[in-house]
């Protein structure tokens, strides 16, 4: 007999969930990366603080949390929290 089509997507389902987090954890790496090099960017092409203070609205009106859980944070955002983007912009 053949295997049914919904057993197929059922199993296909399981098994591709623990791959699925494993490359969402490296796509958020890779976003925080880049985002990194475009706040270098901004800095070293005008200057950092007109960034700092358009993130800081940004967070404002999105009610971003500021001091997530380490972990949490690299599970699930895909962008550098307000904190550590702009002590990044601030060292030299």
């Amino acid at each position: 007999s053949i295997p049914s089509f919904h057993a197929g997507l059922v199993a296909f389902g399981l098994l591709y969930a623990p791959i699925s987090e494993l490359t969402g954890l490296l796509m958020n790496y890779l976003s925080r990366k880049f985002e990194y090099q475009a706040d270098d960017y901004a800095k070293n092409t005008y200057e950092a603080s007109p960034l700092i203070t358009a993130l800081k609205k940004l967070s404002k009106n999105s009610l971003s949390n500021l001091t997530p859980h380490p972990a949490y944070a690299f599970m699930h955002y895909s962008h550098p929290t307000l904190l550590q983007r702009v002590k990044n912009l601030l060292k030299a």
